[in-house]
C-alpha cells in the first residue's frame, strides 16, 4: 500500500495487517453468499419496505410493512437504509423527536473506471492512495480480481474530476506519480467512467435522544456518512455490526441506550480522522472550528515525519485503518520517535535552501501524456547526436513485436505526444533515413519556445521513452526502378529531413533517375543533415547536384565533395525554370507556395509537384456570441463515438478537442491528412484552398478535414477511418493542384 497525503508519502512497512481487495459487486456477492448459507436466514429479494409496524402505545416496534402490502414481524428491525434512508421521517410522523446532526459540508465527487495495468507496473503496489489539499484532488488505485484496477478520481468544492475521457486522463495526470502516470498510458480501459458526488460527511446523535422506540436500531450510513475517499464506510459498519453482537450477547435489556452509545464509541475515532483531514482543505468552511484546522496543520508534520520514519508511518498507516486509535502516537516511543524525526526533518530543510535556489526549471516538454492514445508506443531513446548547433539527430530502439509497425517510406513522420504545461503537445518530425537503413531516426532543429526541440537539445534523454506514433504520410515518391526521371527538390530549414531519405530512396530504386537539390539555410554551419547529404553525392557521384543556398554567409569555397555553395536566399522564379519531370518541396508556407505559383505559371501540373509544410497551429477558440447557431456533432469511427455540441464558427476538430484529446490529428492546419473523414449525416464546409491535403474530387465525394471542416446543419456525423490520405488518390483529376502531405517536418 501506498500512502500519500498533502505531498509525504508514507514509509513503506510491514504494519502487521493485510489488506483483502476487490471490486464491489464480487466483494457483495461473496458476502450475500456467505449470509444466505447460514442457518435461519432469508433473503427477500425486490422487495422495499414501506414502514414500520408498532404496538398499540407506539413504544416498540413489531415489524416492518412492504410496498407490496406484505407485513413481517419481528423482535428486532435494524434500519440499514443509509444516509438518505426514510426512518427518522417515519418516526417524526408519530411525534419522535430528530436526532441531532452535525457535520461538514466538502461537496465532494468522484468517478472511476475499471482498468487494465501493463505487467509489472506501479512498483508491484497493490494500492495507491493519493490526497492532495491544494488543489483539493486525489486518486485511488486498487487492484481487483481478474488482473483489473480500479481507478478512482476525487475532487472537492469547484474542481470535480470531468466524466469525458480526455479530461478524465487530465485529471489523473495531475495527481498521479509519475509511475502512476506511465502505468495509465499504458492501461487498457475496462469500462465507462462512473460517478458520485457526496455533499457532507453526516453524523447523526442517536445515544443522545431521551425517546425512541424500543425494537428499532438503526446501522451504517444512516448514523454515520463518511467521505468516501477515507474507505472507512464499510468499516465502520461493520465495527457497528460487531458491536450489536457484543450488546445482544449479554441480553436485550436496555438494548438502545446500551447499542447508541457503544456505536458511538467506534465512530469517534473515524469521525475525528474525517474532520481533521476535510477541514484543513482550503474550500471547507471551519467557522467554528479553528482548533480542528490547526490539528490539520499538525497532521501533515506527523506525515511528513512518516516519510521518512517507518515506524511512525507504519503508525500512521493502522490508525488510517482503524486498527489503533489517534491516541497511540502521544505513546512515550512513538513522540520521541516523532520528535527526532521532525528534528532531523527540520535541519534537512535547512541544508536543503541553498541547492533549492539553484534548481534547473523543469522542461517545458513532459514525455508522459495524459493517457492512453492508439497507435502511440512507448520507445526508448538509444542515441541523440548533435548534428549542427541548434539540431539533433534523435534514433529510437525499435522492440521486435514493433518492427512490423514501423516499417516506413521514405518522405514518412513520427508524431511525438506528450504534455506541456498540463496541456497536450504533439509534434511531428520526419524520418531522416531511406527504409532500408535498418535505423529509425528523425532530425530535431530547435524552435524559439519549442518545448520538444529545448527537450531534445538541452536534457540527456537517451535511455528514457517518448510515446511515438506508427509511421505515416504520403509526401512519399513513387518508385519505379525502369524509370528514367529527373528529380527536383526544394527545402529550407528542418524541411530537409524527409528530402534526404526521398533521395536516398530514389537514386537507390531507380538507377537511371538523377535528383538536384536546392537547400536554404543561414550559413554553412547550419546546414542540417549535412554530412548525409555528401556521402549521398559521394555514393552517387553525377547522380545527385546539390546546391545549398546560405542567407546570411558567402561561402569560401563554391563546391566541396560535389556540393555547390551559394550566397543568398534562393528565388522560387530561378529554380522552377529548371526542368524536373518530379517537385518535392518542404518548408516554410512563403517559400512552398511562391514555388508552387511559379510552377504552375510555367505550366507544370500539379500531379507532378508534392508537397510537405511545417507549419503547425493550436486550437482556435473563438469568444462565444450569445444566439450563434449551433450543431450537433458525431464523430465515429475511433474508438468510443463522441457526440457534442458546438457553434457553427468553429472547425470540428477545434470543438472536439475540448471533449476529448484521444482522436486522429497532428498538424492541425490542414497539411497532413490525418484527420481526413466522410460526411455521414449532414453537411459540412471547407474554404477552399490549393495547399490542403485534401483533393477536390475527394470533397466532391463527401470527404472533409476535421480540422479545416465547419458544421452547417443541425446535425452532422463525420466518420474517420475511412484512407486517411491514402496514395491510391488521383490528384491528375484536379488540374493545378499540388497535393500535399503531412506537415509538422522538423517542428
Amino acid at each position: 500500500m501506498r500512502m500519500t497525503v498533502a505531498g509525504h508519502t508514507l514509509r513503506q512497512a510491514d504494519a502487521g495487517y493485510s489488506l483483502l481487495q476487490a471490486s464491489r459487486p464480487f466483494l457483495e456477492w461473496r458476502v450475500r453468499g456467505r449470509v444466505r448459507a447460514l442457518p435461519g436466514v432469508e433473503l427477500v429479494d425486490h422487495t422495499a419496505v414501506s414502514g414500520l409496524l408498532f404496538d398499540t402505545g407506539r413504544a416498540r416496534v413489531t415489524g416492518v410493512r412492504t410496498a407490496d402490502g406484505r407485513e413481517f414481524d419481528a423482535d428486532l428491525v435494524v434500519g440499514c437504509l443509509g444516509r438518505h434512508g426514510p426512518v427518522d421521517e417515519w418516526l417524526t410522523g408519530l411525534g419522535y423527536e430528530r436526532p441531532a446532526e452535525h457535520g461538514v459540508r466538502i461537496d465532494m465527487k468522484y468517478a472511476s473506471r475499471y482498468v487494465r495495468l501493463p505487467p509489472r507496473s506501479v512498483g508491484g503496489d497493490k494500492e495507491i492512495v493519493i490526497a492532495n489539499q491544494n488543489p483539493a484532488r486525489g486518486l485511488a488505485l486498487f487492484a481487483v480480481e481478474d488482473g483489473a484496477h480500479i481507478l478512482t478520481l476525487i475532487g472537492y468544492g469547484s474542481d470535480h474530476p470531468p466524466t469525458d475521457p480526455d479530461g478524465f486522463w487530465r485529471f489523473a495526470a495531475s495527481v498521479a506519480p509519475r509511475d502512476v502516470r506511465e502505468a495509465l498510458v499504458g492501461a487498457e480501459v475496462l469500462s465507462d467512467i462512473a460517478t458520485y458526488r457526496y455533499p457532507a460527511n453526516r453524523r447523526r446523535r442517536y445515544e443522545r435522544l431521551t425517546r425512541f422506540p424500543d425494537g428499532l436500531l438503526v446501522l451504517g450510513d444512516a448514523v454515520c456518512s463518511f467521505s468516501p475517499a477515507f474507505g472507512q464506510g464499510m468499516t465502520v459498519s461493520a465495527l457497528q455490526a460487531r458491536q450489536l453482537g457484543e450488546v445482544l450477547a449479554i441480553g436485550d435489556h436496555d438494548l438502545r441506550r446500551r447499542y447508541f452509545r457503544a456505536v458511538a464509541r467506534t465512530i469517534d475515532d473515524a469521525w475525528r480522522i474525517t474532520e481533521l483531514f476535510d477541514l484543513a482543505m482550503p474550500h471547507v468552511d471551519a467557522a467554528g472550528r479553528k482548533p480542528l484546522r490547526a490539528l490539520g496543520a499538525l497532521a501533515g508534520v506527523a506525515m511528513a515525519i512518516g516519510e521518512r520514519d517507518a515506524a511512525i508511518g507504519t503508525r500512521i498507516a493502522r490508525i488510517a485503518g482503524l486498527l489503533d486509535g489517534p491516541e497511540t502516537l502521544l505513546r512515550p516511543a512513538p513522540a520521541g520517535r516523532a520528535a527526532l524525526a521532525a528534528g532531523t526533518l527540520a535541519a534537512a530543510a535547512v541544508l536543503r535552501l541553498p541547492r533549492d535556489r539553484n534548481t534547473r526549471p523543469a522542461p517545458l516538454f513532459d514525455p508522459l501524456p495524459h493517457g492512453p492514445a492508439r497507435g502511440f508506443h512507448r520507445l526508448v531513446v538509444r542515441s541523440v547526436v548533435r548534428d549542427t548547433g541548434d539540431s539533433a539527430i534523435v534514433e529510437f530502439d525499435i522492440p521486435a513485436h514493433l518492427r512490423s509497425r514501423f516499417t516506413y517510406t521514405a518522405g514518412q513522420h513520427l508524431v511525438i505526444r506528450g504534455t506541456r504545461c498540463g496541456e497536450p503537445v504533439r509534434r511531428s518530425y520526419s524520418l531522416c533515413d531511406a527504409p532500408g537503413a535498418g535505423r529509425v531516426r528523425i532530425a530535431v532543429k530547435r524552435q524559439p519556445g519549442g518545448a520538444f526541440s529545448s527537450y531534445v537539445l538541452d536534457e540527456r534523454i537517451t535511455g528514457p521513452a517518448l510515446y511515438v506514433s506508427e509511421p505515416s504520410g504520403v509526401f512519399t515518391p513513387e518508385l519505379d526502378p525502369t524509370a528514367c526521371h529527373e528529380y527536383t527538390a526544394v527545402a529550407a530549414g528542418s524541411g530537409i529531413t524527409p528530402i534526404v531519405a526521398i533521395i536516398a530512396a530514389v537514386l537507390e530504386a531507380e538507377p537511371d533517375s538523377v535528383f538536384t537539390l536546392h537547400y536554404g539555410s543561414r550559413h554553412r554551419a547550419g546546414i542540417m543533415l549535412a554530412r548525409s547529404v555528401r556521402e549521398l553525392c559521394d555514393r552517387y557521384p553525377g547522380r545527385l547536384r546539390a546546391v545549398h543556398y546560405l542567407s546570411r554567409q558567402h561561402p569560401r569555397n563554391a563546391q566541396d565533395s560535389g556540393v555547390q555553395y551559394r550566397s543568398g536566399r534562393m528565388a522560387a522564379a530561378d529554380i522552377a525554370r529548371q526542368h524536373a519531370d518530379r517537385w518535392f518541396l518542404c518548408g516554410p508556407k512563403t517559400l512552398v507556395t511562391e514555388t508552387v505559383d511559379a510552377l504552375h505559371a510555367r505550366g507544370v501540373p500539379g500531379s507532378r509537384i508534392q508537397v510537405e509544410l511545417f507549419d503547425t497551429r493550436t486550437p482556435h477558440r473563438p469568444p462565444a456570441v450569445a444566439g450563434s447557431a449551433t450543431s450537433r456533432v458525431t464523430l465515429a469511427g475511433y474508438g468510443e463515438p463522441l457526440e457534442f455540441d458546438m457553434p457553427r464558427d468553429r472547425t470540428i476538430l477545434d470543438a472536439a478537442l475540448d471533449e476529448r484529446e484521444d482522436l486522429p490529428y497532428s498538424c492541425l492546419g490542414g497539411s497532413c491528412g490525418t484527420c481526413l473523414a466522410v460526411v455521414a449525416d449532414g453537411h459540412a464546409e471547407m474554404e477552399p484552398d490549393p495547399l490542403l491535403a485534401i483533393t477536390g474530387d475527394e470533397i466532391t465525394r463527401g470527404r472533409v478535414l476535421a480540422c479545416r471542416a465547419r458544421p452547417v446543419t443541425e446535425q452532422v456525423t463525420l466518420r474517420f477511418g475511412s484512407g486517411p490520405a491514402e496514395k491510391s488518390r488521383t490528384p491528375e483529376s484536379v488540374p493545378g493542384r499540388a497535393p500535399v502531405s503531412p506537415g509538422g517536418a522538423g517542428h
